[in-house]
């Protein structure tokens, strides 16, 4: 890959960041930051429940996750409650508060997609859609 390919994949990869505001501090004007919704979404919506695989789906440090976890918790978004099969592990689930923020945040994420996109006709909507498609094809994180 040439540096003029390079310098245009970080230039919409910052443009991505700056429309979808990824950078913010809180992630879709909720008290909490985008890690912190994604865990949510994971646990709730992708039945990741436990630390081990949010830590593979997220590619985020154990300790920091662990962190992270603790505070979620803390403001009553998530319960842990030991695994049946494995002592050692903890199962993650969703407390009533924290089904309540996901649904806010998804309501939230779906009104913002719906505003950003809004202009586009269903043909440039379904080439939006080809392209999203052909780069989750193609491109891939680096195996470890």
């Amino acid at each position: 890959m040439n540096n003029e390919a390079i310098t245009q994949i970080r230039a919409f990869d910052r443009f991505y960041t700056r429309i979808f505001h990824l950078a913010d501090k809180y992630h879709l004007k909720t008290n909490l930051t985008l890690l912190e919704a994604r865990i949510l979404l994971e646990i709730g919506e992708h039945h990741r429940d436990t630390a081990s695989l949010l830590i593979q789906e997220l590619t985020v440090d154990k300790g920091y996750l662990s962190r992270v976890l603790k505070r979620l918790v803390e403001q009553d978004l998530l319960r842990q409650t030991p695994d049946e099969t494995d002592k050692r592990a903890k199962r993650l689930s969703l407390t009533p508060t924290g089904q309540e923020q996901l649904a806010l945040l998804n309501q939230r994420a779906d009104d913002q997609v719906a505003t950003l996109f809004a202009g586009l006709s269903a043909a440039e909507t379904q080439h939006l859609l080809a392209a999203m498609q052909y780069v989750e094809d193609h491109v891939h994180l680096p195996q470890d």
